[in-house]
């Protein structure tokens, strides 16, 4: 559908939203409706609504800092308070499915990977596989998510699994592991055990594809097992304006945005490639403005970041908004060029489209 409020310029807009990415930057008050939006779509699946605010103990466990009662369930769905502490609701397990991707697999680091670039594929006949290990837990909620599953396993609370159990799965061929979901922000003390046991007796490369949405507590021993392993951080900013942001995710991006200048700080003497930007470019959200705004700030952090222009397919609450077109992409690409960025990749490229639209 279209903005009601920008009709003359057939500005693109979610049904779901109503309004632009545009609208929301000018108007924050929107925000506000945006919130409510979210929390009645996540009533309707049996998830907590929002980030909890009002209670007396604190969750130090991801970026949004949940503060809980007792008895009440954190907004991730992985952590809860009992007996006056915050614990894990499901104790040593995470509610998580894994699969076996053969390599080289679709990865948004895929062209700076050096597993893929610099190494065989292969061990001796076998060929050599990805981890992809699938949290059903996230602490943000993207109304355009590609893996919304998360949500039925994040209500049901199942299945589950215990770092030893999941580890157990790895085999002489499997050459790294990828912790995504879901979101693994939510999941470190699970992920970062799993990767411990994965390179006891031999190296497995660890990555993670995360919304960033990381508690302090654990940024930096992430960061030590992603640096020693030689993987990567895959990071999806999403959006700069919090107003989008906020609208499109119903989370802040304060602490996101934080973590990633951390992590390019941490980067800059790096040997190979350590951190990895992506960019969905949503319809009508992602904008030329709102990229250009991503890509300056990702230039201000270090301009030799690679980062993945990828295309939008619509889905989940976004399904009435069409894929991200060739023009979109390309213009994406001329911006984040123009701001000095030196390693600017468009990724899913068989999802763009001939549809025409305004992306200013």
């Amino acid at each position: 559908m279209f903005c009601a409020a920008h009709a003359d310029r057939d500005a693109l807009a979610a049904s779901v939203l109503k309004r632009c990415g545009a609208c929301y930057r000018q108007d924050p008050a929107l925000v506000e409706v945006a919130l409510h939006i979210h929390a009645r779509l996540r009533s309707l699946r049996g998830l907590v609504t929002g980030p909890k605010r009002e209670g007396q103990h604190v969750c130090p466990e991801c970026g949004n800092h949940c503060r809980l009662d007792e008895g009440e369930v954190g907004f991730c769905g992985s952590y809860m308070v009992r007996d006056g502490k915050v614990v894990e609701r499901y104790q040593d397990e995470a509610v998580v499915s894994w699969y076996f991707d053969p390599l080289p697999t679709n990865c948004v680091a895929d062209w700076v990977c050096p597993v893929t670039t610099k190494n065989s594929l292969s061990l001796g006949r076998y060929r050599l596989k990805n981890l992809a290990v699938f949290y059903g837990s996230c602490n943000s909620d993207c109304l355009f998510c590609q893996n919304d599953s998360y949500k039925d396993m994040m209500a049901a609370g199942r299945p589950r699994m215990s770092p030893e159990e999941l580890a157990a799965v790895s085999d002489s061929a499997t050459a790294c592991v990828c912790f995504f979901g879901g979101d693994p922000a939510c999941n470190a003390r699970h992920s970062l055990e799993v990767a411990r046991r994965l390179n006891e007796d031999r190296l497995v490369r660890v990555c993670y594809e995360t919304n960033g949405n990381i508690s302090s507590k654990w940024l930096n021993r992430i960061a030590d097992v992603v640096e020693s392993t030689g993987g990567t951080v895959k990071f999806d900013l999403k959006a700069y304006s919090p107003e989008v942001y906020t609208a499109l995710t119903g989370v802040r991006n304060d602490v996101v945005l934080r973590n990633f200048r951390r992590l390019a700080q941490r980067g800059r003497e790096r040997d190979g490639e350590f951190l990895v930007a992506s960019i969905l470019l949503v319809p009508g959200y992602v904008d030329l403005h709102e990229i250009r705004l991503l890509c300056e700030f990702i230039a201000s952090c270090d301009t030799t970041i690679p980062t993945a222009l990828l295309g939008f397919a619509p889905h989940h609450h976004m399904r009435d908004l069409p894929r991200t077109s060739r023009s979109h992409a390309k213009r994406a690409r001329e911006v984040a060029m123009e701001v000095g960025l030196a390693n600017v990749r468009i990724g899913n490229v068989g999802l763009l489209s001939d549809t025409e639209y305004n992306i200013e």
